[in-house]
Formats: structure tokens, C-alpha cells, sequence
């Protein structure tokens, strides 16, 4: 059986310790019913066990818990997730932009996934300049503003041609945005 992001995401809260009703509700945003009909094929694939236990009050509440095929199978999820990343990270270093382009258009909430199974947080895009991932744009190195298609672009080579100090870390797959490249401070002398 294939599993969607959203059954799979609950599995993983059931790992994490989320294991009550309540607490998957509020953290993914789901409706009753939604969220009831997912822990149902859950369980009814021997992903999850349900069980009940008493509350502080002696009222009773539903607990969830994984099962080892259920760990085995938010696993497998997480290692396909990280072989994803991988693969475009090589296209983002590879400049195979439309290629990217064309797979966040295809699954747009991608890399939000991989952001919540902890397979790359968002430091980690900002510093790759990979933000646009989430976005599917083309941003600037320093500000992260968007370069639209028309917008005025400064490459690696442009710092360079007019002597300024390239920015630490940029390399020549990205760019910047006309307010940040004559913000630039000028190269130092070589002696």
C-alpha cells in the first residue's frame, strides 16, 4: 500500500511521542474526521496499536502507539525522503534549474516534508541559497529577495569584472540583486 505525506507525517508524530488524539490534531491541523479515518488504515495495517488509558480526572483517552512495522515503514520513508534531498541538491549544484523547478511544481510540499521528518531544517536551505526550494524562486545570495525574470542580476563574474569583494560563500550558481551588488565594498589590493 502506498502511504501519503499526511499518513506517513502521523506515523512520525506516534514516533516522536505524539501519541494522544488531541495532540496530532493540533499539531498538523487536521479535521476529526480526517485525522480518524488515517490512525484507521493505520491500524488496520498493523502500523499503529490503539489502546485506551486513564486521564488525571478518570476520564479515559485514546493512546496510540507504533508498531515495529510501523517503525520499519517511517524509516524507509525517511531514508527515501534523504536519497530525494540528494538528488536535488545535485541538480541545485549541478544548475539543472528547470529540472528542479520542475520538481517542486510537480510535488510542492516537497521540501516542507523533508523539513518536518528532519531530513534538512531551514538553516540549512538558507545557507545552500536552496529557500527557493519552498517556494520553487530564484532568490538573491545576500537579501533572499526574489529575482523575477526581468529583475537585474549580478553574477560571480560581475563581482569580479567591477573589483568587489565577493560575498563569503557565493559561488557561481548564484546571484545577486542590484540594492545588494552596489552595496559591495571594494576587493582589497594585492600587493
Amino acid at each position: 500500500m502506498d502511504y501519503e505525506a499526511t499518513d506517513m507525517k502521523i506515523l512520525e508524530l506516534i514516533n516522536r511521542g505524539q501519541n494522544t488524539f488531541g495532540a496530532m490534531k493540533t499539531l498538523l491541523k487536521l479535521k476529526n474526521e480526517e485525522l480518524e479515518k488515517t490512525l484507521d488504515i493505520l491500524d488496520q495495517t498493523k502500523l499503529v496499536t490503539t489502546g485506551t488509558k486513564t486521564g488525571l480526572l478518570g476520564q479515559k483517552k485514546i493512546i496510540i502507539n507504533i508498531t515495529e512495522a510501523g517503525t520499519k515503514k517511517n524509516n524507509e520513508y525517511i531514508e527515501m525522503l534523504a536519497k530525494k534531498w540528494q538528488e536535488m541538491l545535485d541538480l541545485a549544484i549541478a544548475g539543472e534549474r528547470a529540472t528542479l523547478d520542475q520538481m517542486i511544481v510537480d510535488n510542492p510540499f516537497l521540501v516542507n516534508t523533508m523539513v518536518f521528518f528532519g531530513v534538512t531544517d531551514l538553516p540549512t536551505l538558507s545557507r545552500l541559497n536552496l529557500r527557493f526550494l519552498l517556494e520553487g524562486k530564484h532568490l538573491c545570495y545576500e537579501c533572499k529577495k526574489e529575482l523575477k525574470r526581468f529583475s537585474q542580476k549580478f553574477s560571480v563574474s560581475d563581482v569580479r569584472k567591477f573589483n568587489f569583494k565577493l560575498p563569503r560563500g557565493m559561488t557561481t550558481r548564484d546571484d545577486l540583486c542590484a540594492d545588494c551588488f552596489n552595496k559591495l565594498p571594494p576587493a582589497p589590493m594585492s600587493d
